[in-house]
């Protein structure tokens, strides 16, 4: 037979287990690892344009976004980021695709990602995702690159400058060269119009034998891009871009957005930046900073400064010409074309991505 004391400590027993039981669920729901179990659901995360100390994440959330006070995006190094670690906020809740840059990474380093949204009550979360930082690399000279992670591949974030093969011989300079149209196979590298100042900022202009001899140019693991290789990065950017192998020869505008996805913001008349105005279209969401680093003509003639980015790719299309592809200054397109190997254009190394 229970005495009264007995009863009593019975029901505090039972209302204590129910106030921890409530208590383990609310701190369960209150970081809610299902995704899509609240008020509004994050279809997808992802994480692009990779640099060795920022990236671009993006998410999609669909559903009823009325009750939700903040959203954004949390990472770790650890997996199962929430919001107690690293986090991007956007105060105001946005329907559809949302995106933010986080800046400040370490390079080399592999975190976790997850979008998040939270009510007055719970803070819900997507699915997980790892990526990964890029790192700088040298050249056989010692020269360092930033790196960018783009789709499946990592390219140079900046223009070749080296002025030697990987086995250490030396490039030949084209410095007075002037006209050699009579040369057959030239292989030199310039400074834009002989200026040694310009290879700060734009890099060095390469005849296509230099970029395809196989002593080699690019940092250990890149390669010239051929052109597969510049049409993948294209598509990337721009789904309804041009397949180059439905276009055949001569001048095709590939995409009329790509380039501006690539080019470095900014113009000269206001002095943000090395294009000359307008700088149609640029936003440089890629971070591969390109800039109008102009030609060198085989007949002597130095041009395109501040107008014209162009890069050569691995690709012949005959024995003296091979297929390039370029961006403007006046607007977002980004183009191929073919030309005389002979000509001085910009290199972007590349290669594929780490899995």
């Amino acid at each position: 037979m229970y005495s009264e004391n007995s009863k009593s400590f019975s029901i505090l027993a039972v209302l204590t287990f129910i106030l921890i039981f409530v208590f383990i669920s609310c701190e369960e729901n209150n970081g809610n690892d299902e995704p899509g179990q609240g008020p509004a659901t994050i279809e997808w995360v992802e994480v692009d344009y990779i640099t060795g100390n920022s990236a671009l994440f993006t998410a999609d959330i669909t559903g009823d976004i009325s009750s939700i006070t903040e959203m954004g995006f949390c990472w770790s190094q650890n997996p199962s980021p929430a919001i107690s670690d690293n986090v991007i906020t956007i105060d105001e809740p946005i329907f559809g695709i949302f995106s933010e840059r986080a800046q400040g990474l370490p390079e080399s380093t592999i975190f976790y990602l997850r979008a998040y949204y939270s009510t007055d009550l719970n803070t819900w979360y997507s699915e997980q995702l790892s990526f990964k930082t890029t790192e700088t690399v040298s050249d056989y000279q010692g020269n360092n690159y930033n790196t960018v992670q783009v789709g499946e591949q990592i390219w140079l974030a900046e223009n070749l400058r080296t002025l030697n093969y990987n086995n250490g011989d030396s490039i030949i300079s084209g410095k007075g060269a002037g006209n050699y149209t009579n040369m057959s196979q030239p292989r030199f590298y310039f400074y834009y119009g002989d200026d040694t100042t310009n290879m700060h900022d734009y890099g060095l202009l390469y005849t296509w034998y230099v970029i395809t001899d196989e002593r080699g140019i690019c940092p250990a693991g890149f390669r010239v891009p051929d052109i597969s290789d510049w049409e993948k990065m294209v598509l990337h950017l721009d789904i309804l871009a041009k397949p180059i192998d439905e276009l055949g020869g001569g001048n095709h505008e590939l995409s009329p957005v790509a380039g501006g996805m690539l080019k470095a913001t900014g113009n000269l008349d206001d002095g943000t930046g090395l294009w000359e105005p307008p700088n149609g279209g640029a936003n440089n969401i890629t971070q591969m900073n390109v800039l109008p680093t102009g030609v060198r003509d085989p007949s002597g003639a130095f041009s395109g400064l501040g107008f014209n980015a162009a890069f050569w790719s691995f690709t012949e299309e005959t024995n003296q010409q091979a297929i390039m592809f370029y961006a403007h200054f006046f607007n977002a397109g980004f183009y191929s074309n073919i030309f005389d190997k002979r000509t001085g254009y910009a290199v972007r190394c590349m290669k594929e991505a780490d899995h």
